[in-house]
């Protein structure tokens, strides 16, 4: 899994809440110098703490932050799984010290997803092929360098054209070669392959939050009263009501009667709708027409994330 992703999730857990403890009150700030007396510097607002200890401490801290966080994971969760677009609507009205940020609710939320998707997926079985269809694609390849114009009915003049652009008329057959030398090496190599998805995944999928509020934003351009902030807040609760029940659903989903995962799926365009209404203030129609245009648009992003996905972990497959 992402590193990167790891470390945010962490550091985000970790920053949750203020029960840090204020082992520095009665010093100067680190910060500015002020002498701070309470909890937090009185000038630059910096938290009066040391995180100069002990490696249990600083653990133990973060892994008691990120289950009690103070009361509001609690009053966030409910209202996020169960009630669509409310959340939202109460942080974008002003409503904001009783929620967990969004930003680090969705870090947490595709943490926790893409630890359980790795988790319950083992490594290497994203290719699962045997020696005669390996053959095959190997043999299929090769077979594709023949569908070439031959170099020979390539006109005069382009010849020239491409010549004094430095263009070799062979590159497609080396560009053949290379692709069936990576795909030979992705076919030998399924660990690594897996590895390199681990990877890439986390990273590119993030691309679609950005993409969804550009979408909303869209969606919503003749809206005056909703703003670029609003739906950045919208996307982020979005994105993590979907990583934290898939994440449910991965890890349950085996021990579930198959009558209850389609009614996950129920709940999902359901809930997707129902955010979109309550978010927009619009009636059924308006946010029946966005929610079927999101959908459209997630399913186009989604298929280019993944198609980029595979092509970037396969390109970094090494012998």
């Amino acid at each position: 899994m992402s590193v990167e992703l790891e470390v945010a999730g962490a550091a985000s857990a970790g920053g949750l809440t203020t029960r840090q403890k204020a082992d520095l009150s009665g010093q100067p700030c680190q910060n500015c110098g002020t002498e701070v007396d309470g909890r937090f510097c009185p000038n630059c607002g910096q938290l009066a703490a040391s995180f100069h200890r002990p490696i249990v401490d600083l653990v133990g801290e973060t892994i008691s932050d990120t289950f009690t966080l103070d009361g509001r994971l609690a009053r966030t969760l409910p209202v996020l799984l169960f009630r669509p677009g409310r959340l939202t609507k109460q942080y974008t009205s002003g409503k904001r010290a009783r929620y967990v940020p969004p930003f680090r609710l969705f870090l947490i939320a595709s943490l926790v997803f893409y630890l359980a998707l790795f988790a319950l997926v083992p490594p290497g079985s994203y290719i699962n092929v045997d020696d005669e269809t390996r053959a095959e694609i190997s043999q299929g390849l090769r077979d594709g360098q023949n569908t070439d114009i031959p170099v020979g009915d390539i006109p005069e003049d382009a010849r020239e054209r491409l010549e004094r652009a430095n263009i070799s008329v062979e590159a497609p057959d080396q560009i053949r070669s290379d692709i069936e030398l990576q795909v030979a090496n992705v076919l030998d190599n399924p660990d690594q392959f897996a590895a390199q998805l681990e990877d890439w995944l986390p990273r590119l999928s993030i691309l679609i939050v950005p993409m969804t509020i550009l979408a909303l934003c869209f969606m919503h351009i003749w809206r005056r009263n909703l703003y670029v902030y609003d739906h950045a807040i919208h996307a982020l609760h979005l994105h993590s009501w979907v990583y934290l029940t898939g994440a449910i659903m991965m890890t349950a989903g085996p021990y579930l009667p198959g009558f209850l995962l389609w009614g996950y799926l129920i709940w999902f365009l359901f809930y997707v709708w129902r955010s979109l209404a309550v978010v927009g203030s619009t009636g059924i129609i308006m946010s029946g027409l966005r929610f079927f245009l999101l959908l459209i648009f997630w399913t186009v992003v989604i298929s280019i994330i993944m198609v980029a996905t595979v092509i970037i972990s396969g390109m970094s497959v090494r012998a």
